[in-house]
């Protein structure tokens, strides 16, 4: 099989998909009882750092009815519980290449064990149903029935995505449904799969209380102090239009005057409407010649 990236694409990619491989497998132990989600969180970003990658966007955890979007604050005392359904979602950027990966694991107990494994078989059958010219939609078609077999739903407001070179989301979007699009995969596409299920109605609640943001504008005739343009200018050099966590800033009582200046937006939680628990799985591809190359 051979992919329409150049040779050193491909290799930054798979190094990027190396370190989240080595991340989870570091990782994925010490989530258990007791252990507090800010150093989890502070755990995986630090080994992916360490490895010599940056950083795409903040280690979200999401537990239980939490879907998406929650990473801890810098003052975040919350400990995993005896029963939590934990999703763990990361990303390394090599040369500006991205791999995006999740997992779920549940802390102590098995009682969401066919929920989970479910996840990662609706993972699997969307990325066996990738190749040139296969429409988005029958990818989609293909985890939602894998859910649907094992009696789940899939969260029909959280996708997947292309990825591009520092782009986080690079145009394609991947439902984990059949929402009949047209669109279809190419060769040389790289695509982080990531279906969501649940045994609720799969819809949505976002919640405004997030502290993930990301940059909309870079400029200082937008805002007015100079601590605020010192963090703005912080923010753009540091981490461009990637999604950033307020814990990693200096000045984070600042933000929000970024906010209100449109310069920011802060990235709402994803909730599943029913409060029932959800479990995610995701791994990024190569689209080849022949299917595609998992690289996490």
């Amino acid at each position: 099989m051979r992919s329409t990236l150049e040779s050193d694409e491909v290799l930054f990619y798979e190094r990027a998909g190396h370190i989240i491989k080595k991340a989870r497998a570091a990782i994925k132990p010490s989530i258990k009882e007791g252990v507090r989600l800010l150093d989890v969180a502070e755990r995986v970003e630090r080994f992916i750092l360490d490895e010599g990658a940056k950083l795409p966007f903040p280690c979200t955890i999401a537990i239980n009815h939490v879907a998406s979007h929650y990473t801890p604050s810098r003052d975040d005392e919350r400990a995993f519980k005896k029963g939590d359904v934990v999703k763990l979602d990361f990303g390394a950027c090599v040369k500006g290449y991205i791999a995006d990966a999740a997992f779920t694991v549940e802390v102590g107990t098995s009682e969401h064990a066919g929920l989970i494994e479910a996840a990662e078989m609706a993972l699997s059958a969307g990325v066996g149903s990738i190749r040139p010219g296969v429409r988005v939609s029958e990818v989609g078609r293909a985890m939602e029935m894998a859910a649907s077999s094992k009696g789940f739903r899939t969260l029909k407001d959280l996708l997947g995505h292309s990825l591009g070179r520092y782009r986080l989301h690079g145009g394609l979007t991947i439902p984990a449904y059949d929402d009949g699009s047209d669109m279809k995969i190419r060769e040389g596409d790289v695509l982080a799969i990531e279906p969501f299920l649940t045994e609720g109605s799969g819809a949505v609640v976002r919640q405004d209380r997030g502290n993930i943001y990301q940059l909309i504008r870079n400029g200082e005739i937008y805002v007015h102090g100079h601590e605020e343009r010192e963090l703005l200018a912080y923010i753009w050099k540091r981490f461009g239009s990637f999604p950033f966590a307020e814990r990693w800033l200096p000045r984070p009582d600042r933000l929000q005057e970024l906010v209100r200046a449109a310069c920011v937006k802060s990235i709402p939680i994803m909730v599943e409407a029913d409060g029932a628990p959800v479990a995610q799985a995701e791994g990024t591809v190569i689209v080849e010649r022949d299917g595609c190359r998992i690289i996490t």
